[in-house]
């Protein structure tokens, strides 16, 4: 292998080569965005593919010389036996318009960027049928024999495909990963034989591509950094070789284990040397653990040979695989229990229920109105008054609660009312007419409309005032007087 790969990704490469290979992809772009309603569909995509190789073919000079559109048309329906629905002309508008052909008057003429464009395009669709045949197994063995193709094409020859070795081994682990899973099923099925068979000369062909790209790269001048890359190739290819190989042995074994003779002798110790071998298997062990003999046993190849014997539950659900298993219980073997002291919470104190009577609940929900209506309206100097002298003078109250300003003795005469609607105080008429009526010698701005009110009295009632709060020097503080 020649140590100095051409890349497109490398620094050496010219910058005019490199933009001229570049311009390839972008032709290719082109044709597609201009062909784009016939490369959503599968069907329009294979009827222009059609159309791609008959105009290849003409070119490699497998069939006769296409003379324009109309003879590309008449070839393809006598070629397909139906007629294209793709407009020729608007086809090989679009490939010349990026330099795929050229029109001439006697005959289309293939460029060289169109032969490969088309090349490329019907090797892809060819890739990705061969591909979907192979089951889930084969398809990554297929894929991986793919990139040993791809790296003999162009490796081998200098040009650098882009990790065509790491993509090989990459699809090898998925394969064996795969082949483990499904192993199982694999033997459960009484027809599997040919696909078993088919992984096997699969995996052993890969073995040995994989083996020679292995030596191809150990031998080149930059193998050192692939070292890691080929061991594991190497580990994964002997570990694809031994698991595909044991399941086609296992396989046999069952099959034939309908012919081996019965012995009516039944050895303990032979048992139970079977049982720990089957669970401490050698590297080279191709003996059936337990979960493997009962899933062939599943199998029923004689009418009535499961009602034989003992009935176990064998079918497991097809998601808990034999790697899960595995790692469950090397889980729970390699547990380790948390050391850490365990932290208390405290549990919050609930104060305990109080069970209320009716005239309780009653006071309680009047307490609760109360300190609604306090909240709204200020009745601290009215409660303060009345609660120092029993009883005064609703025109005395209303002075001395508010103000001479109309504007105060409007929200005193509203805490009055706050106070008797809360049956905190009430208002009667003097019943002592002889007892004169408090004088004050302020002049006001407002006046009491009712002359008679002059003689209503307002008087605490039995419920409790709160008594008023106390300023910074001690003292109660003043009401809502405005200034």
């Amino acid at each position: 292998m020649d140590g100095n790969l051409i890349s497109i990704f490398g620094d050496g490469t010219p910058d005019h080569l490199r933009k001229e290979s570049l311009r390839d992809l972008i032709k290719l772009a082109g044709v597609l965005t201009e062909l784009r309603e016939y490369f959503e569909e599968p069907l329009k995509v294979l009827e222009i593919l059609k159309m791609l190789n008959l105009i290849q073919q003409e070119a490699l000079g497998i069939d006769e010389p296409l003379e324009d559109a109309d003879a590309l048309f008449y070839r393809f329906r006598n070629r397909y036996g139906y007629e294209p629905e793709i407009p020729m002309d608007r086809l090989l508008n679009v490939l010349q318009k990026y330099n795929w052909i050229i029109r001439g008057k006697r005959r289309l003429t293939m460029m060289d960027v169109g032969k490969r464009m088309m090349d490329m395009l019907i090797r892809l669709a060819n890739d990705s049928l061969a591909y979907y045949m192979q089951d889930d197994v084969a398809r990554a063995l297929f894929q991986a024999k793919r990139d040993a193709d791809l790296s003999e094409a162009y490796d081998d020859k200098g040009i650098s495909g882009g990790n065509r070795l790491a993509s090989m081994i990459r699809n090898a682990t998925d394969a064996v990963d795969k082949l483990k899973e499904r192993q199982l099923e694999l033997l459960a099925d009484r027809n599997a034989l040919p696909q078993i068979r088919i992984i096997v000369d699969l995996m052993q062909e890969l073995n040995t591509r994989m083996n020679e790209r292995l030596n191809k790269f150990s031998t080149f001048e930059e193998g050192i950094s692939f070292s890691p890359l080929l061991k594991k190739g190497t580990e994964i290819m002997l570990e694809g070789t031994h698991v595909s190989m044991g399941t086609l042995n296992k396989f046999l074994g069952f099959a034939h284990l309908q012919q081996t003779e019965i012995r009516s002798d039944i050895s303990p110790q032979a048992i139970r040397q079977f049982i720990v071998n089957s669970f401490y298997k050698t590297a080279d062990s191709e003996l059936p653990n337990g979960h493997e003999i009962l899933s062939f046993l599943e199998q029923d190849r004689v009418p009535g040979e499961r009602m034989d014997g003992m009935w176990v539950p064998v079918q497991f659900a097809s998601p808990v695989s034999n790697i899960q298993l595995a790692d469950t219980v090397s889980y729970l073997e390699s547990y380790v229990p948390s050391t850490e002291p365990i932290r208390e919470h405290l549990e919050p104190e609930y104060a305990e229920a109080e069970e209320w009577t009716e005239e309780e609940i009653g006071h309680h929900l009047a307490q609760i109105e109360w300190q609604l209506t306090k909240e709204r309206i200020r009745t601290d100097e009215a409660e303060r008054i009345l609660h120092e002298r029993e009883s005064v003078g609703l025109e005395q109250l209303v002075l001395e609660a508010g103000s001479e300003r109309w504007s105060d003795a409007l929200n005193a005469l509203l805490a009055v009312s706050a106070l008797v609607g809360g049956q905190r105080a009430a208002i009667d008429s003097e019943e002592d007419p002889a007892r004169e009526p408090e004088v004050t010698d302020e002049k006001t701005e407002w006046q009491l409309m009712n002359k008679k009110g002059e003689n209503h009295v307002v008087t605490r009632t039995g419920e409790h005032i709160q008594q008023p709060a106390a300023g910074s020097d001690g003292t109660a503080v003043g009401g809502s007087k405005s200034r």
